[in-house]
């Protein structure tokens, strides 16, 4: 019986020295890298503050991307929120808000890593010699356990490397947008739409299997037309059901000219007309969120509210055009 007492002694022992070395260490712990991109403040900025933008640069999307995403109100600037989904033990699930942005330098974010716990971050962005300084930075209270204290002292490494990471990619795709960047030549347009009849089919969709499933689908909708003798009296478009950028709910479309009938999965439909806002977008599909995002951003500056599904026009065939700076995509909200 002495050695399991000797044993449980030297636990105890080393349990205490475990203690005693977390209690010494600092409860609050700080993880920052920088860089330097070739854009001014505003722009980096802008972009950073779009969470439409966030799986273009994030170190983590690739680490799962079937992972599920959800907005909760606007999708940039303070009180926009992104939440996330996922069974990789490195993505997890949580969400991060945005709890204060002063154009063009400072970007605050609260982080819940649920049973992970909870963090803050940060994005400082300071004029340069070359562009813009980016600084990306977290801060979490490691509170009185002495084992996360302990390993609070690895996390600059762990999470540093991830952060590198990030920027680098950041760097990437803002230096190589246009000039201006894609948006600078959007605008908001309030129009009245006129009511037309379609025929459709719903799926749901990846960021990888949209376009795979969008051919499909108006596939099945030209032959349904043929059938019904109908014509097509309108560019192809999609209804987007959901609020994710890179899962979708979604209807594929097709205007017709007159009303249709149901065969099989095809299924008419009508856009009842009315009021909405429009943003004529050009450049690839995949970049269509800032199109988006624009409109949400116009909605809360101008107390608009949006009373229905989204739909995307495709006004270019890109099997003739392959510049993809010259796809035409008009984006359209129902409003009040």
């Amino acid at each position: 019986m002495k050695i399991f007492k000797r044993i449980l002694l030297i636990i105890a022992i080393l349990l205490l020295l475990v203690a005693g070395i977390g209690l010494l260490l600092p409860s609050h712990v700080r993880v920052d890298r920088s860089t330097d991109i070739k854009a001014d403040p505003n722009t980096v900025h802008a972009f950073v503050n779009n969470f439409d933008n966030w799986n273009s640069w994030s170190p983590w999307y690739e680490l799962d991307t079937t992972a599920h995403y959800e907005f909760s109100g606007p999708h940039s600037g303070k009180g926009a929120v992104l939440s996330w989904t996922s069974t990789n033990k490195n993505v997890g699930s949580g969400s991060m808000t945005i709890t204060e942005s002063v154009a063009p330098d400072l970007i605050k974010q609260d982080l819940n890593f649920m049973e992970n716990g909870v963090a803050k971050s940060e994005y400082q962005f300071k004029a340069s010699a070359t562009g813009t300084t980016v600084v990306w930075a977290m801060e979490v209270d490691m509170g009185f356990n002495p084992l996360l204290r302990i390993m609070g002292k690895f996390m600059d490494s762990m999470v540093g490397k991830d952060f590198e990471k990030g920027l680098a990619k950041l760097k990437s795709v803002i230096e190589s947008m246009p000039a201006g960047g894609i948006t600078s030549a959007m605008k908001v347009e309030e129009v009245t739409v006129n009511p037309f009849h379609y025929l459709a089919v719903r799926d749901t969709a990846s960021i990888a299997t949209i376009s795979m499933k969008l051919g499909t689908n108006y596939g099945k909708i030209g032959a349904a037309m043929k059938k019904q003798k109908l014509e097509m009296s309108g560019a192809p478009f999609a209804i987007y059901y959901s609020e994710s950028s890179m899962n979708f709910d979604m209807d594929a479309a097709v205007q017709v000219n007159k009303p249709g009938k149901a065969d099989g999965n095809v299924l008419p439909g009508e856009i009842k007309g009315g009021n909405a806002l429009l943003v004529k977008f050009f450049g690839p599909y995949e970049k269509t969120a800032d199109a988006h995002a624009m409109i949400h951003q116009y909605v809360g500056e101008h107390g608009k509210k949006i009373t229905g599904a989204p739909w995307e026009v495709y006004m270019t065939d890109p099997m003739t055009e392959k510049d993809t700076m010259k796809w035409e995509t008009d984006v359209y909200y129902p409003i009040e």
